[in-house]
């Protein structure tokens, strides 16, 4: 069996992380000032490590975040799968955290007590993401195969990244919320 080298990673900042609104796959904006400086310092972290396949949700903030990582890896192509797109929040997306919390609390409640199918009027469940989300890595790592390839990089979003490392790490995605994370930081499995 041959060893992979992922790294899945979040997007650096946007001016709606900036300014707390729930961010979901209904808002496609670019990174802040602030996240490509992040993006640049994921970038430069990144460099030494012998990445030969990049992959990003088909959101411009996942897109512009591992273009950082991209250039210091010569000769490679970045590959968009919209399957990695974060979840949408319905109603909410965009919305202020402030505003979304008393619609968004009893949702993230119901996960929290096993009920995966919870969601937001209009938006996904953790079901939904979760079916996406692994069907996504299926074909990652089918094509890994086919392309001996060795070091990944996937760039992707906050909710989705708690319920892939959910999904994949502890096989329980009531464990969601013990996989934090902030703009532009990583989780790697090998």
């Amino acid at each position: 069996m041959v060893k992979v080298n992922m790294f899945f990673a979040r997007h650096g900042q946007t001016d709606a992380n900036a300014q707390q609104l729930l961010q979901g796959s209904g808002l496609n904006g670019p990174l802040s000032i602030v996240g490509r400086q992040q993006a640049s310092a994921l970038g430069d972290g990144l460099r030494d490590e012998n990445i030969d396949m990049v992959v990003a949700s088909g959101m411009e903030r996942a897109i512009e975040t591992a273009r950082h990582v991209l250039k210091h890896h010569k000769g490679l192509t970045m590959t968009t799968d919209p399957r990695l797109n974060e979840i949408s929040w319905g109603i909410m997306d965009g919305a202020s955290f402030k505003t979304a919390d008393p619609v968004l609390d009893p949702v993230v409640s119901r996960w929290n007590s096993g009920d995966f199918d919870a969601k937001i009027e209009n938006g996904e469940s953790i079901n939904d993401c979760r079916r996406r989300l692994l069907a996504a890595v299926t074909d990652i790592l089918l094509e890994v195969k086919k392309g001996g390839h060795k070091s990944v990089f996937v760039c992707m979003h906050g909710r989705v990244l708690r319920v892939l490392m959910s999904a994949l790490v502890d096989k329980d995605m009531r464990t969601m919320k013990r996989f934090t994370h902030t703009n532009c930081c990583y989780h790697q499995i090998s």
